[in-house]
């Protein structure tokens, strides 16, 4: 290619322009700046959520009547389907038939967000700035739906988490809200679906803090249990308004010496609590490691023996409330209570492993709470309070093992049970989880998934002004590029005319050889003549490539005093530049957009008193 009849392999009129961002819409410009639109549209997103998630309740209820003919079949474990008659071996069939339907739908639309969908929203918030597409609300719904009313063992609050979020995301899309405020109401849609769907306001609130955006924050706190509230209040119009895990008694410790028993429960539990989230993933490879057929067709391989494991174990369909309910309320032996322990653990990670929609809250809950159980009856003898106390216990130590998010495994547990007068020893209970936790394992059960996959929510480099943008990212295209054989006069003329103050330098086969500056060009002029070729005079040899990050870019610009550094490929081509002003101009949208943030924070009586002062002087 010759490049010497032209001085530039793209006109400088062809070059993209950089704008310095876009304020938000009209319509959007209240939500975005002021604390009375975001408690207005955090109010809203509450409302619609608390809505889906009593749909979501009785689209699971409503499926699971139909195919066995009652709306919780554990209940009447191992009884005829309920109005068609079929026998009891027709439950085999349910989860098969609920995959053939949900499998397809899952793997065409969001083939990503298989098995517990938590790690989903978190990397969403975190990493994408809290886009999430619309249509993972409704496939999820779907599929959650067939999963847990057709059998499929997991907890509903995976699901809801997701929907929640995912309404949110799309509100704020169309609003043209920001990425900071898109995240935060993907927090407050998290939030009000774990309010609405266990009657427990407070713990979404702590759950979206903790787990979805990592941060507490007083602020955001504000507001996203203003969607809680909302969504619970929505809620109880549909739903009854109790307690999740309605106890017949009211629990006490009656004896100090009991905190010894409690801390040997929530020891037990934390054990349990961590190898439940290791068996998922330990199940997960072993289905990967077997499984080598189309992906949409292995929930329904998967089915089939869950199926068979229902057949002979139907206390273990579904979600399993009622049948933990009855655990806590002492119904069964500590064998049956330890047969329902594994039980569950293992058919929970096998329903999550296979692809089926569901969470892992449920089954930690379940699997603590039979931990907690067995170990109170076996130190009744030596304790002076209810056994189902070990039980509650068990269930938070079980979580904040399992999660390490220790405010909401204390309040939901509190809410979920309404047995206020165990708040002293579900703490401790929850520090010991916690602390064991924290010593034994990395991840948690939800960033385990990220970190299988290589993605993490805690890096420090992600944390700075540039992050992790890579020149790829940060390369301005297309590239504009100098003949090495026009001459001085010609290449000043150039830089002239396109406003720059360097440019790359390609021979004749458009290959890298180097970058010359304006004031390079001048020095050499005024030594060797104007009519010097390019390739008489020493180019700057720096550059970088596109999987470059912005401390090797920023090193290259400084040492070499180029305005421009060229991003080149493998075949040694320009592929773009990455300008020194515009990671100045990203510098200064992030310090801006910070400001912004910091000025929201004023107080309504703040902002009146600018203005007043402001209308004085005027």
């Amino acid at each position: 290619m010759d490049l010497s009849a032209s001085y530039l392999r793209q006109p400088c009129s062809a070059r993209q322009t950089e704008t310095m961002g876009k304020k938000p819409s009209g319509r959007a410009n209240s939500f975005a700046t002021s604390r009375a639109g975001l408690t207005v549209l955090a109010i809203i997103i509450g409302a619609i959520v608390g809505l889906v998630a009593v749909g979501f309740y009785y689209l699971i209820a409503g499926w699971s009547y139909l195919v066995t003919g009652y709306s919780d079949y554990p209940v009447h474990a191992g009884a005829p389907h309920g109005f068609l008659g079929l026998a009891p071996a027709f439950i085999i069939a349910v989860p098969v038939l609920s995959a053939l339907l949900y499998g397809p739908v899952v793997e065409y639309f969001t083939p990503d967000s298989r098995g517990h969908a938590v790690p989903e929203v978190m990397f969403a918030v975190r990493r994408k700035g809290g886009r999430i597409p619309g249509r993972t609300a409704l496939v999820k719904l779907f599929a959650a739906s067939l999963t847990l009313g057709g059998g499929g063992n997991a907890g509903r609050e995976g699901p809801i988490v997701m929907i929640g979020a995912a309404i949110s995301s799309g509100i704020g899309t169309r609003l043209g809200l920001s990425k900071q405020r898109l995240m935060f109401l993907c927090a407050c849609g998290a939030a009000a679906g774990i309010a609405a769907t266990f009657n427990a306001p407070l713990a979404g609130a702590c759950f979206a803090l903790e787990v979805i955006l990592g941060t507490l924050s007083a602020e955001d706190f504000v507001f996203i249990v203003f969607a809680s509230v909302s969504a619970s209040l929505v809620s109880q119009q549909f739903l009854p308004d109790r307690a999740s895990v309605p106890l017949s008694q009211s629990l006490d410790l009656f004896s100090q010496s009991d905190y010894l028993l409690v801390a040997a429960a929530a020891l037990v539990a934390t054990l349990a609590g961590i190898g439940f989230s290791k068996l998922i993933y330990l199940v997960w490879d072993g289905i990967d490691l077997v499984y080598h057929w189309n992906a949409w067709f292995r929930p329904v391989a998967g089915s089939l023996l869950l199926g068979v494991f229902l057949y002979f174990f139907p206390l273990l369909y579904g979600t399993g409330e009622s049948v933990q309910l009855r655990v806590l309320s002492g119904d069964f032996p500590v064998w049956m209570i330890i047969a329902l322990l594994l039980g569950r653990a293992v058919s929970a990670a096998f329903t999550i492993s296979m692809g089926g929609a569901g969470g892992v809250f449920g089954p930690t809950l379940f699997v603590g709470a039979c931990a907690g159980m067995a170990v109170g009856q076996l130190v009744q003898p030596w304790s002076a309070s209810s056994t189902a106390i070990y039980g509650v216990i068990g269930m938070g130590a079980a979580f904040a093992a399992a999660s390490r998010a220790p405010l909401t495994a204390v309040f939901i547990i509190i809410e979920m049970t309404r047995q206020y007068s165990l708040i002293l020893p579900m703490m401790l209970a929850v520090a010991i989880a916690t602390g064991i936790s924290l010593f034994m394992t990395r991840s948690t059960i939800y960033t385990q998934k990220l970190h299988r996959r290589g993605d993490r929510l805690s890096d420090p480099v992600s944390a700075t002004l540039l992050g992790r943008s890579t020149a790829a990212d940060l390369m301005h295209q297309p590239p504009q590029v100098l003949s090495q054989d026009i001459t001085l006069a010609q290449a000043e003329n150039t830089l002239e005319t396109c406003g720059e103050n360097s440019l790359a330098v390609v021979d004749s086969q458009g290959e890298f050889q180097g970058s010359v500056s304006a004031l390079l060009i001048g020095q050499e002029i005024d030594k060797r003549g104007a009519d010097t070729p390019l390739t008489k005079i020493p180019l700057s040899a720096a550059f970088c490539t596109p999987q470059e990050l912005p401390s090797q870019i920023l090193k290259e610009l400084a040492e070499s005093s180029l305005s421009n550094l060229p991003v080149i490929g493998r075949s040694q081509e320009v592929l773009g530049y990455v300008r020194g002003r515009d990671l100045i101009v990203k510098l200064y949208r992030q310090q801006t957009r910070a400001l912004n943030q910091r000025d929201l924070g004023d107080s309504l009586g703040s902002r009146i008193r600018k203005r007043w002062t402001h209308y004085r002087h005027r």
